[in-house]
């Protein structure tokens, strides 16, 4: 910057045709002593002059200097140094933040900056975190440039790097020692006052000034020529990190910059959600959702389109103005998989869905994200296991860290494949990964549930997804669900559910959980069937919360008619949906008594996943019942069990088959033991082993 004022002076103030070096020799400015060679040590005058009787414009031009200014490869590694290892302190002339912005672009912590001599009362030997010693001040903070200003270190300073070279070692990188502050107190201090020596670098070619030897020689301090401030740095690292890497210093700030982008699109994609779920009228919510399509102006951006898909209420609209999106860029993969996931969930419409995936992997086959989301549409709505976990496998493959596909693929294992052992195994590499990924956490917290029958491991995991995210509706409806049906604590499983309902009035699975809550366990049917109409309001395709009203019209209204409508609409918009086929096949069998039709939608949920134990110990009753095949009844209980060999409902109706049908007792009290050790507190097997301990003449094993 000297050079530049240099020129401005030289244009403004030369009076004559002299080239600059001339009129500088002539000292013109009289500045004794100044050539352009030398213009940084006289940095402070050049400063006074340049800007002379209007100070503020001297500080206006320092930012303007300063603006868009990046840490480079030097700044980055000196980061490493102070976060990795216990040299923690820089001593700065400079005004810049470019230390503090190489340690956040790398995602360490924050230093302490002190910008201001009224704040050296912070300034500690023992550190906690990397600190930032401005002793010229902060650039924002009335820098000081002029002669003056920088002649004399403030007492605050003084005391403060005294206290510190008591036990830092001070290693000097690109200060010429031309102030009279920082160089005044060297040489105010006394030997022995630092710890160790003072070492000077220097760029080689150019030792330092006459008056930076004269300190050195006091101090017993040495030289050392340098090729740069990069390559130095460079070396440095290599010598203080303990397995320097520089291959990992690169992959983190990818990653990090990756996950600050992912992050900050979810928030704005979620933000029309969390409008409407606290509660903001309707005319609010159309004003933001109007403000964030017009906000998203950038046609040839994909995420600007989806943007303003999202923002759009009318599904048909959404519909066009994806179709909008992908004629201006048919290229861009990121938002054909979008409006894939659109056609998937909202449209229904499977057959473009497919269609979509495979065209947004043509575009990018190496996508993790669209692998994982084409294969989790081949397993749940496909039943196509074996190419969808090949595709979750080449998600992993492309990226081994990406938890959102870790995710998936460990509820895969869990659900379709029953490799326990394996899924638990991803759900911890996820989490190990993203301690704080909610969908994780309530994930494997169900499989705890579910699987594992860990139920204080799984609360504990519920909690700490719920305390990541307190208005996750989904986790809060989960544990509701958990502390209703295994908890058996139902006001506090009825406070979750309604405080998911709180947060967002229209999530149709927390809707429908809290509805079977109402029908089945306060018996509140009223309730209940408002809260089903209510789901089926928001989304009128949801057919988990189709089937679940069947049931209750079924079951409780005794309302055949209209529950068997309630199903078929529920298979319409999936066919692939086993538990509304085995659920269909049970209304068949139990209340129609069409026994023939019944078995045809139990063998088409079974052919759908063939290892879907509900559907396999519903298909078992009914052989065992109905049609009183007792060995193909048995022959399905064992693979029921061999799919979940901890399920107690499973174990319970096996050990009643083996009881009454079979009339083996030995093996029916093996059978209800395994069941109750399953679930100790399950009521219904408890009654039934007492009825069964009776019928053995067992009185005492009763109480």
């Amino acid at each position: 910057m000297a050079e530049n004022w240099l020129n401005d002076l030289h244009l403004r103030e030369c009076r004559d045709d002299s080239d600059r070096d001339t009129w500088i020799a002539s000292n013109a400015l009289g500045i004794d002593g100044l050539t352009w060679d030398h213009a940084a040590e006289f940095y402070p005058r050049i400063f006074d002059r340049r800007f002379r009787g209007d100070p503020e414009s001297g500080f206006a031009a320092l930012e303007a200097a300063m603006d868009g200014k990046e840490p480079g490869l030097g700044y980055s590694l000196l980061a490493e140094i102070m976060q990795q290892t216990r040299h923690k302190v820089v001593v700065t002339t400079n005004f810049d933040n470019l230390v503090a912005d190489a340690l956040a672009i790398h995602a360490h912590k924050p230093p302490l900056i002190v910008g201001h001599e009224s704040l050296t009362g912070y300034v500690r030997a023992a550190l906690r975190r990397p600190l930032v010693a401005k002793i010229h001040r902060d650039l924002f903070l009335d820098p000081k440039n002029d002669a003056v200003g920088v002649g004399a270190l403030e007492k605050g300073w003084i005391d403060a790097l005294t206290r510190l070279f008591k036990h830092y070692m001070p290693l000097v990188i690109g200060y010429g020692g031309n102030d009279g502050s920082l160089m005044g107190f060297f040489n105010s201090l006394r030997l022995g006052d630092i710890t160790g020596r003072i070492i000077w670098c220097y760029q080689a070619g150019s030792p330092p000034s006459a008056a930076v030897q004269k300190l050195l020689a006091k101090h017993d301090g040495v030289m050392v020529a340098i090729p740069g401030f990069d390559p130095f740095m460079l070396q440095l690292a290599a010598k203080l990190i303990p397995d320097f890497e520089m291959g990992e210093i690169f992959t983190r700030i990818e990653e990090r910059g990756r996950e600050r982008a992912k992050n900050y699109r979810e928030q704005v994609e979620n933000l029309q959600k969390n409008i409407v779920a606290i509660g903001i009228s309707s005319v609010d919510q159309e004003a933001t959702r109007q403000v964030l399509a017009d906000a998203f102006k950038d046609s040839n951006n994909w995420w600007s389109w989806q943007m303003r898909a999202l923002a759009e209420a009318n599904p048909e609209k959404r519909k066009n103005i994806y179709l909008e999106g992908i004629a201006t860029l048919p290229s861009s993969a990121e938002l054909l998989d979008s409006y894939a996931l659109f056609l998937e969930i909202e449209d229904r419409d499977f057959e473009a869905a497919e269609e979509t995936y495979k065209r947004s992997l043509e575009v990018n086959p190496k996508d993790a994200r669209i692998l994982c989301n084409y294969a989790n549409f081949l397993e749940a709505k496909r039943a196509n296991l074996d190419v969808a976990e090949e595709l979750y496998k080449r998600a992993i493959e492309v990226d081994p860290n990406y938890t959102y596909v870790l995710g998936f693929y460990a509820n895969f294992l869990a659900d379709k494949r029953k490799n326990w052992d394996a899924a638990e195994e991803i759900y911890k590499r996820a989490i190990e990964v993203d301690p704080n990924y909610r969908y994780v956490l309530s994930s494997y917290a169900n499989f705890l549930v579910d699987k594992r029958k860990n139920w204080d491991a799984a609360e504990e995991m519920y909690k700490r997804a719920i305390e990541v995210d307190p208005n996750y509706t989904y986790v809060l409806s989960s544990y509701a669900n958990f502390l209703a049906d295994k908890r058996k604590n139902w006001d506090a499983a009825e406070e979750m559910y309604k405080r998911a309902i709180e947060v967002d009035p229209n999530y149709t699975y927390v809707l429908s959980s809290y509805a079977n809550f109402l029908a089945d366990k306060r018996k509140n049917w009223d309730a209940a069937e408002e809260m089903y109409k209510r789901a089926i309001e928001v989304d009128p395709n949801y057919t988990y919360v189709l089937n679940s009203y069947a049931n209750f019209l079924a079951d409780k209204r005794k309302n055949w008619d209209v529950a068997e409508e309630m199903y078929k609409r529920a298979i319409e918009v999936d066919p692939n949906y086993t538990y509304v086929l085995s659920s269909y096949a049970n209304f068949l069998a139990d209340k129609r008594k069409n026994w023939d039709a019944a078995e045809e939608m139990y063998k088409r949920a079974i052919e759908v996943d063939p290892n879907y134990r509900y559907v396999l110990s519903s298909y078992a009753n009914f052989l065992a019942d109905k049609r009183k095949n007792w060995d193909a009844a048995e022959e399905m209980y064992k693979r029921a069990i061999e799919v979940d060999s901890a399920d107690a409902f499973i174990l319970g109706r096996y050990a009643d088959f083996l009881a009454n049908n079979r009339e083996n007792l030995d093996a029916a009290e093996v059978m209800y033991k395994r069941a109750i050790e399953a679930d100790p507190k399950n009521e219904n097997i408890l009654e039934k082993y007492a009825a069964f301990q009776i019928k053995r003449k067992n009185i005492g094993a009763v109480g």
